[in-house]
């Protein structure tokens, strides 16, 4: 990516240089390995370093290039693909979920027991698209909460997942559909499975595998060419190694077993599942600020756009403790900075993956900026909280 004056595109280069010092301090606190960030105003590039080592075990530097596992940062792109096919009739937002895939007619909610067979009630509706698309369907995910319905996803729907790579998107969410809600559709916020909802979805209005899909809708258009669910052999050297905190610090850390990262599944994951790099992120993130406008055209309309970065949580709903911010289709925004515990403008567009990469979008302050590291779990170290504070500050106009 080619670099601007960073003074012409409204920072202070000193101050904006504070980024590279806050990511050098984790690396030497032992923290993290390494880090590439990328800040972007106007369309150009006003700041991109890479820093440390993509690997620790093998003393490889770091570089701008590197391929990062994304993991949730796959939900704003699932969501994206999942509106394309909204705007040509194929899929409404009021449509039940049961269209697409017949086994989530009829659910069941949770109200007591560990294990099965829980005691439940009839869901007091169907699950709608808009509830995918705002993490209100009352689905599990699985990954950690203590809940009896999550544990119970953990233990029986990735289980299968990791044990069958030939388990198709449509098989996984028939197992999904057999586990009852952890609340009544479009009460609560609770992230989900639901972004690999989506990928099933798109299969069914398409014919096509949603890895097909995304490669020929979205990737191609936006000139992302580095961004798969499967990395190919030959970029193997240019994959930065995840690590997590041990009593002697950091330690390479295991790829969850559902992933294809290193061989093709048929059940991808919209969830969590691609690997990319800093400029291709940038890339999507530079199509949305643009509401959907690339160079020959728009991969989705303006309105479109304005849909997915606008809160759709009605007030009241239960949602994280942040006056502040709301949630839109794939990703969190913004509402009143009199509130948001964060620098930013209304209208910011963000969300984070669970190795701590993380991006925003600020389209009043027209800035794209990402952030790409590999340190699990996400949200125990705040980097790229004080890295998004180090990009603000050193705005000058």
């Amino acid at each position: 990516m080619e670099q601007h004056d960073p003074k012409e595109l409204g920072f202070d280069a000193e101050r904006l240089e504070r980024v590279s010092s806050i990511t050098e301090r984790y690396i030497e606190a032992g923290e993290i390995a390494g880090a590439v960030a990328a800040v972007a105003r106007r369309g150009q590039v006003a700041y991109l370093r890479a820093h440390g080592r993509r690997d620790i075990e093998h003393d490889s530097p770091m570089t701008s290039d590197a391929l990062f596992r994304i993991y949730s940062m796959s939900k704003p792109i699932a969501t994206a693909a999942l509106m394309m096919f909204v705007e040509r009739g194929l899929v409404r937002l009021t449509d039940p979920l049961s269209r697409f895939v017949p086994e989530f007619a009829g659910m069941s909610v949770y109200l007591a027991g560990e294990e099965p067979p829980f005691r439940t009630e009839p869901a007091d509706r169907e699950i709608l698209v808009w509830d995918l698309l705002t993490h209100t369907a009352g689905l599990a995910y699985g990954i950690g909460d203590e809940h009896p319905v999550e544990k119970e996803f953990e233990r029986t729907v990735w289980a299968a997942a990791a044990g069958n790579p030939a388990l198709s998107l449509a098989d996984l969410s028939a197992l999904i559909a057999r586990l009852p809600l952890v609340h009544h559709p479009g009460t609560n916020w609770r992230y989900s499975v639901a972004c690999d909802l989506m990928g099933a979805i798109i299969e069914v209005v398409t014919g096509r595998s949603f890895a097909e899909v995304l490669a020929t809708d979205v990737f191609a258009p936006l000139g992302m060419h580095e961004t798969w669910f499967t990395i190919p052999e030959s970029e193997y050297p240019r994959v930065a190694q995840v690590y997590a905190m041990h009593e002697n610090g950091l330690e390479p850390d295991a790829d969850p077993p559902i992933m294809a990262y290193w061989g093709q599944r048929a059940h991808p994951s919209g969830g969590g599942g691609l690997v990319s790099t800093v400029a291709d992120y940038l890339k999507f993130e530079e199509m949305l600020r643009n509401e959907g406008k690339i160079d020959d055209g728009f991969l989705l309309s303006p309105r479109t756009v304005r849909t997915m970065m606008q809160d759709h949580l009605p007030p009241g709903l239960a949602r994280w403790d942040d006056p502040g911010a709301g949630f839109g289709f794939g990703g969190r925004g913004i509402t009143d900075t009199r509130y948001a515990r964060e620098y930013g403008s209304v209208g910011q567009y963000s969300w984070g993956g669970a190795a701590n990469t993380h991006f925003w979008i600020d389209p009043q302050e027209r800035i794209s900026a990402v952030v790409m590291l590999q340190r699990v779990p996400a949200f125990e170290i705040q980097i790229t909280d004080d890295i998004r504070t180090a990009v603000y500050q050193a705005l000058v106009d």
